[in-house]
């Protein structure tokens, strides 16, 4: 079973990594079994948060339930290693682009240890064979390295219900067509006994002022999202060869998080979230919503050209502009949510928004 797992891992990541000039840096999983086991996943819920543009904050919170004995089991967290435009040699002795990695069973505050594996046969009845990076004959710096990540740690199940919270950061990871992407691991869960998640939470919060994609690779369609805040969804079939190749929802999200909550959640595909990246751009035919690519926006050519971007922070927003050209231009982009109770307030917007204002006076 690791091995279907992995391979299928090793499978998306070439997909991903090289149909584009980019980096990756690392995807979230879930925690697995090392070995066999009755215990099964009551309850999962899972928080990804973008932070600044350049990492993603993971946060779980797991309910395990054990109906045997007590007993103590090796858990697992598979960390593929980065490749492309990166420095793929472990950093203090873990993942050059993982952090802030913790676990706490019951309250209780879990040690760890990382062992590096260069196949899946890295599980020697019950004991994760580890090898020797010093004596190790592949590639173990650069663009691309011969081995993987497992941290891992011995836990305690007590008969019944067992609470792990588990946190990390790993950075985005990004490209020419992607301004970020990132990876989890979803079906990684159905290693436990009962090969589902019996309460599944989703929770993704991009921050403010962003457009981005999901693949329908665990859901059908947008009913099964809730946006608790201000956006809006666009369903898009993919197409061979086009930026957006799989099914797929596009969310404009205004502020707020995305939820997604199944029972009984037969997990069939991974999370893959990507934002397009507005490179090249040489007029305002199009203009991003998110605050991170102002630098791929065309400078202007008229005067209308710089009313646009001095009302850009506004449009965010939603503002409803009186002038007629200004209105249907941004009723024109796909992300414009018109909010006919918001009022324009230079005060409250960004420094960088300010900025941006006088520039285009």
């Amino acid at each position: 079973m690791i091995k279907n797992v992995l391979t299928y891992m090793l499978l998306l990541l070439s997909t991903i990594v090289f149909a584009n000039d980019g980096a990756y840096f690392a995807s979230g999983n879930h925690l697995i079994p090392i070995n066999e086991t009755d215990i099964s996943v009551k309850k999962e819920i899972l928080t990804l948060k973008k932070v600044r543009n350049q990492f993603v904050e993971v946060t779980v919170y797991y309910e395990f339930y054990n109906p045997g004995n007590a007993k103590k089991l090796t858990v697992g967290f598979e960390a593929i290693s980065p490749q492309g435009d990166v420095e793929g040699a472990p950093k203090n002795g873990h993942h050059p682009y993982m952090r802030d990695f913790t676990v706490q069973l019951n309250n209780n505050i879990l040690q760890y240890n990382v062992a590096y594996v260069a196949d899946s046969l890295y599980n020697n009845k019950g004991t994760i064979k580890s090898i020797d990076l010093e004596t190790f004959e592949g590639n173990k710096e650069g663009n691309y390295v011969d081995f993987f990540y497992v941290y891992h740690f011995e836990a305690n199940f007590k008969k019944g219900l067992n609470i792990i919270k588990h946190t990390y950061n790993y950075d985005l990871s990004g490209s020419v067509d992607y301004n970020y992407d990132f990876e989890y691991v979803l079906t990684a869960a159905n290693r436990w006994a009962n090969k589902q998640i019996d309460d599944f939470t989703l929770i993704v919060d991009m921050g403010e002022f962003e457009t981005f994609s999901i693949n329908k690779s665990f859901f059908k369609d947008a009913n099964e999202w809730l946006v608790h805040g201000i956006g809006k969804t666009e369903d898009v079939k993919g197409s061979k060869n086009a930026f957006i190749e799989h099914d797929a929802l596009k969310f404009h999200l205004q502020k707020g998080t995305l939820i997604f909550q199944k029972n009984n959640f037969k997990i069939k595909g991974d999370l893959f979230l990507y934002a397009q990246n507005y490179i090249g751009m040489d007029d305002l035919s199009y203009v991003p919503f998110s605050y991170y690519q102002a630098e791929n926006i065309a400078e202007p050519k008229t005067d209308f050209d710089r009313k646009v971007l001095k009302n850009l922070p506004f449009a965010r927003r939603g503002y409803v502009f009186q002038n007629k050209e200004l209105n249907a231009y941004f009723k024109s982009m796909d992300w414009y949510i018109a909010n006919p109770n918001y009022e324009a307030n230079i005060e409250i917007l960004t420094d960088a928004e300010k900025q941006w204002i006088e520039k285009f006076k």
